[in-house]
């Protein structure tokens, strides 16, 4: 099991994300790869990320799954827009324990001119443990503020 403290660098491929704002930032770093036109979004799950039972929240399989969908579909755009979610549906089908690689692979189904429509699966190794789907409405560019640049760790 990995030093939940220091994290490993993630796997080959994979940048660090900016935040979204202050509840991503305390989530911790995640990171992405496009790939094939596939939006993956990974991240070790800490101590932070677990429940009672030594597993990972389903609250932040669901942040992991709003976070990965919402960052592909920003990227169906040119120049990057902003989305806001309309619709996160999850279902929860497995586990994942701190010290553990999870990752979010992202299928954007439809991209329109004012929603985006996406499916998700998260796995860990080998193994299922969410598939999600999600809708989004697309924002002018001046309604949120641009994300911040990647700070170094």
């Amino acid at each position: 099991m990995a030093d939940l403290n220091h994290q490993p660098a993630p796997p080959e491929g994979f940048e660090r994300m900016p935040t979204f704002g202050p509840f991503h930032e305390a989530q911790g770093p995640m990171y992405s790869r496009l790939s094939d036109g596939v939006m993956t979004v990974g991240m070790w799950v800490q101590d932070k990320h677990r429940n009672r039972l030594q597993m990972m929240h389903g609250g932040m399989v669901c942040t992991l799954a709003d976070t990965a969908t919402h960052w592909a579909a920003r990227h169906t755009r040119q120049p990057k827009g902003s989305m806001l979610t309309t619709n996160l549906s999850v279902s929860l089908m497995g586990n994942a324990a701190p010290g553990e690689w999870v990752e979010a692979r992202v299928k954007v189904l439809r991209a329109g001119r004012s929603v985006v429509f996406t499916h998700c699966e998260i796995s860990c190794e080998d193994r299922v443990i969410a598939q999600a789907t999600a809708q989004f409405q697309v924002l002018d560019g001046a309604a949120m503020p641009p994300l911040p640049a990647v700070q170094s760790a």
